[in-house]
């Protein structure tokens, strides 16, 4: 079977999707699947591994790490069609133009095609004060989602919102994390040393791309909040405001981009996970660090918040309200040695669930049910059953 990835970008750990997508593609050929990724950015290493079409596109003006896909209909099954075997199924990661191209060319080929909800665009706009457009963006959303033969949604809490928006082909198909990758037994005393964090200190730790859609403005004031012989901030990540926030966060750490063994030991050498970010579909970084052992604090909101239990793991505060999350950091901190382990036992448990041999198991059986028994559909908004471990 040869399932057809369409994504903005394919270039390897730019974002949570792709991060996602490379799950994904490095299972589908145990399980079968021949993978084929359209993209507008190829990644140039990772194409070597998987075969990667890259379509004309230009650069995004803001975030230059992006394209835009500015070719045709007919550039697009041109240079999916000439290949020696059709798509048997379209898994389209984004609702931008490249992805309602592919769409538009699965229903005219009589293509199953899937889409994963990786973006709520309509909560992007209030950071960006733009919050006018939002019933506009919601419509044109809703217009492409609906005719997606299924739409794949990470959030427990994200599937309600959009069903209550209208739609109906939702399928509840969280993503997981790697457990061996990350781990609490990374945690390292000589990391602090390093940077000069102080015995006594509590390590804040954020990681994700620097943008203001992240909620960072909250990071600012936070930290602005906390007394700094008690507490150290470590920001991994990178992105157009890192200047700017270098600037407001002096005697924080940046470490900039992290990945692989570098980034689990940032996380399991933290003492809080600080997340808030009110604009996920999954909190792809917050289950990182509860497999990590890391208590976390996050925003109330779909995405992050699905995964802490409130008190049990971390807690889930009021996104905007920056006295909560002062005071949920502080009584975490707070906590004496042997409920501070527990905290992290549970979040390590936590996270066990979201294996990524069982998510791709739901996602490739979902596949051949499409492709294959057509006769005996998935039911429409039928959320699946994550496995428990």
């Amino acid at each position: 079977m040869v399932v057809c990835h369409v994504a903005g970008t394919a270039r390897r750990g730019q974002d949570g999707v792709t991060r996602v997508l490379y799950e994904y593609l490095e299972r589908h050929r145990a399980a079968g699947l021949e993978p084929v990724i359209v993209t507008a950015v190829a990644d140039p290493v990772e194409r070597q591994r998987f075969p990667m079409v890259e379509l004309p596109a230009v650069r995004l003006p803001v975030y230059r790490d992006y394209r835009v896909f500015v070719g045709t209909r007919a550039s697009l099954e041109r240079a999916i069609l000439q290949r020696e075997r059709e798509p048997d199924v379209f898994h389209i990661h984004t609702p931008c133009p490249l992805g309602r191209a592919a769409l538009r060319l699965a229903r005219q080929r009589g293509i199953p095609a899937i889409a994963t909800y990786h973006t709520h665009f309509p909560s992007y706009l209030r950071h960006h004060r733009m919050g006018i457009l939002r019933p506009i963006v919601e419509r044109s959303l809703l217009d492409f989602y609906r005719r997606c033969d299924r739409v794949l949604v990470p959030s427990a809490r994200l599937l309600e919102e959009l069903r209550r928006m209208g739609l109906g082909n939702l399928e509840h198909l969280p993503h997981g994390t790697d457990m061996v990758l990350f781990h609490p037994r990374w945690a390292s005393h000589q990391w602090r040393q390093r940077l000069g964090i102080r015995p006594e200190q509590r390590v804040l730790l954020f990681v994700g791309r620097l943008v203001w859609e992240k909620n960072l403005r909250m990071l600012i004031e936070l930290w602005d909040r906390l007394d700094r012989r008690r507490y150290a901030m470590v920001i991994v990540g990178t992105g157009p405001i890192e200047g700017r926030l270098r600037r407001l966060m002096r005697d924080a750490h940046f470490l900039g981009y992290r990945a692989g063994h570098e980034l689990a030991q940032a996380y399991a050498s933290s003492d809080v996970f600080v997340f808030p970010s009110d604009t996920e579909t999954f909190g792809n970084v917050t289950l990182e660090a509860l497999a990590s052992g890391v208590p976390c604090v996050v925003a109330d909101s779909p995405g992050s918040a699905d995964l802490v239990r409130h008190g049990m793991t971390g807690f889930r505060v009021r996104p905007n309200d920056v006295h909560a999350f002062v005071a949920a950091v502080e009584e975490i901190a707070a906590l004496p040695p042997e409920s501070m382990l527990l905290w992290r036992m549970r979040a390590r448990l936590d996270a066990v669930r979201y294996q990524w041999s069982h998510i791709c198991s739901k996602l490739f059986a979902l596949y051949r049910s499409l492709v294959y028994d057509a006769s005996l559909p998935v039911q429409a908004g039928e959320q699946m059953q994550m496995a428990s471990g």
